[in-house]
Order: C-alpha cells, then sequence, then structure tokens
C-alpha cells in the first residue's frame, strides 16, 4: 500500500488494507473512532505534528488494532456519523489550532463505509519546518510512535527549507507501438527553496521490461524479490536547477524498453534515487501504469 496515493483512497482500499493486515509504519498510523474525542485533542496535534516534522505520513481514524495471540489484527471501526459534532470541520479546526505554526497541506479524505457512516483518512506532508504540538513540546516519528524531539533535532527541521529539494518524474514517449521500443525520459525539477549545483540519479528498472536483454551494463540488484537493473548519470556541466525549475537529462543512459512486456507487467515498480550538494539522498518509486498509461498503440 503505497501512502502516496491516499488522497484517492475509498473502501475497497481501505478494506484491503484491512484484510491484508498492514502493519503500522514510519508512514502510516492507525486510530479508533475513540481517538477523536475532545479530551484526545493534545494527542491529535502530537500524532499530526509528528508525521510533518518527519517524512510525512498517513493517519487513519477508524481502524482498531486488536491483540490476539501476541499478535495485531486489523478491524474496521464503527465510524464517525457526518451530522454528529466530532466531523471533519471538527478534525480540521483541533488541527489547525493546536499545532504551531500551521501545517500546509494537509489533506482530510473522509471515507464512506458501508454503514452510512465514514472514517478520516489525513494525509500530511513533511513540512519545511518544526511544529509545535498542543502541549508545546515538539515531536517526530520513531519506531513507528511519536515520541519527543531532541533540541538539535528540531533545529536540523527547522533548516530544511535552507535545503535543496530535487524530485524527479519519469515519463513516456506520447505515442509507443507495440513493435518498437521506448526509453523514459527523466525530468528533474527543483521543489526546494535553493538553487541545486550538482547532481546525479539513479533509476532502477525491473529486468523484465528491458527490450531483448539490451542492458547497456546496468548493475543487477533484486528489490522485494524481483530482479532489476540500476542505471546512474550525473547532471551535465553547470546544468543548474535553479527553484521552481526543472531540466530533462539525455536518457541515453537508460536501457530500450519492450512495450509489450510494459502492458503484461504495468504494476511493476520503478525506483529512483537523487543525490545533491552533499545532502542526503532523496529517494522515491511509481508504477510504471502511471507513467505509461494508454500511450502503447497496437496496431490492427
Amino acid at each position: 500500500m503505497i501512502t502516496s496515493t491516499a488522497k484517492e483512497w475509498n473502501i475497497q482500499d481501505i478494506r484491503l488494507i484491512v484484510h491484508n493486515n498492514v502493519l503500522e509504519n514510519k508512514e502510516l498510523e492507525y486510530k479508533a473512532c475513540g481517538g477523536l474525542q475532545d479530551e484526545h485533542k493534545d494527542e491529535i496535534s502530537k500524532d499530526v505534528s509528528s508525521f510533518a516534522n518527519s517524512a510525512g505520513g498517513v493517519i487513519i481514524y477508524g481502524i482498531k488494532e486488536i491483540e490476539e495471540d501476541k499478535t495485531i489484527r486489523l478491524e474496521l471501526d464503527e465510524g464517525f456519523d457526518i451530522n454528529d459534532r466530532i466531523n471533519k470541520e471538527w478534525l480540521e479546526n483541533v488541527i489547525y489550532s493546536r499545532i504551531s505554526p500551521k501545517i500546509d497541506g494537509i489533506y482530510i479524505n473522509p471515507i464512506e463505509i458501508n454503514n452510512g457512516k465514514v472514517i478520516y483518512v489525513v494525509v500530511i506532508p513533511q513540512s519545511t519546518t518544526a511544529h509545535m504540538a498542543g502541549n508545546y513540546r515538539y515531536y517526530k516519528r520513531r519506531n513507528f510512535k511519536s515520541e519527543p524531539m531532541e533540541d538539535y533535532e528540531v533545529r536540523d527541521v527547522m533548516n530544511r527549507q535552507n535545503q535543496p529539494d530535487l524530485q524527479i518524474r519519469l515519463t513516456a514517449p506520447r505515442e509507443i507501438f507495440i513493435e518498437n521500443s521506448y526509453t523514459f525520459r527523466v525530468l528533474v525539477r527543483n521543489t526546494g527553496e535553493i538553487m541545486v549545483k550538482y547532481f546525479a540519479v539513479r533509476i532502477s528498472i525491473p529486468e523484465e521490461l528491458i527490450y531483448n536483454q539490451k542492458y547497456k551494463n546496468g548493475r543487477r540488484t533484486i528489490i522485494n524479490g524481483v530482479p532489476y537493473r540500476e542505471y546512474a548519470k550525473q547532471g551535465g556541466y553547470r546544468q543548474f536547477v535553479f527553484p521552481g525549475f526543472h531540466v530533462f537529462l539525455d536518457n541515453n543512459f537508460l536501457p530500450p524498453l519492450s512495450p509489450e512486456k510494459s502492458i503484461v507487467q504495468k504494476n511493476l515498480l520503478i525506483y529512483w534515487t537523487i543525490y545533491m550538494d552533499y545532502n542526503n539522498p532523496i529517494k522515491g518509486r511509481v508504477n510504471l501504469e502511471k507513467i505509461i498509461g494508454n500511450r502503447i498503440i497496437k496496431h490492427q
């Protein structure tokens, strides 16, 4: 389950989470419906701010964790009546009034469950500064829990806005004929506030997608049991990336891909890492189907 798509989740996604017993992790936390009560306002602010102070993530209010024989079983809770006082507007007010400074970009996705009630999926972005909870303390995610931050950690988070932030977007040609091969285009965008002078990217592509096994000397690796090939490329000389701007990389370093296999294996993931100016690397992944869409054309 990829939390980056949580804004679009529906009841089928929630049922899948419960059925597969997806465990909490650094980007996902479950709360029973009882977690949204007046006496828990500070706890709500603590949990939400901890995600913003870390890597961002998702809190689902409406899934219970039940201990059974030293294991955890997930169960869908009873939900919330949208006409009751504890509703989406109440939750928004708690988040915005109890956390300082205000977190930009929070999204609350109300999902209707089968009894006509809703549960709330709160999507929290990583912030560029530190946010204080309602009890005047700072928290971050550690070992899948919200824990108090040390002074140096608060200062590090506050300095995020002074660090570059590059993101990679992989695209495909507008039309891909099934009898030919194609190659990803690589766009690097600066979503931060600092100009980036030096960067390099690494892209991992499933071996099965590569056309006629033309691996181009990509380094072989295994990700979640699937064979991949890794390809690296440095940004060009003086290829500076200013805030809000993007550049395209010459994609000759990437292998040709099979349209036919791409259709069959469209649920495979493409992984990427970007390195820059002596900062920690940024990692991401994207579903192949999101890249190719319906661009592959099969001649009659």
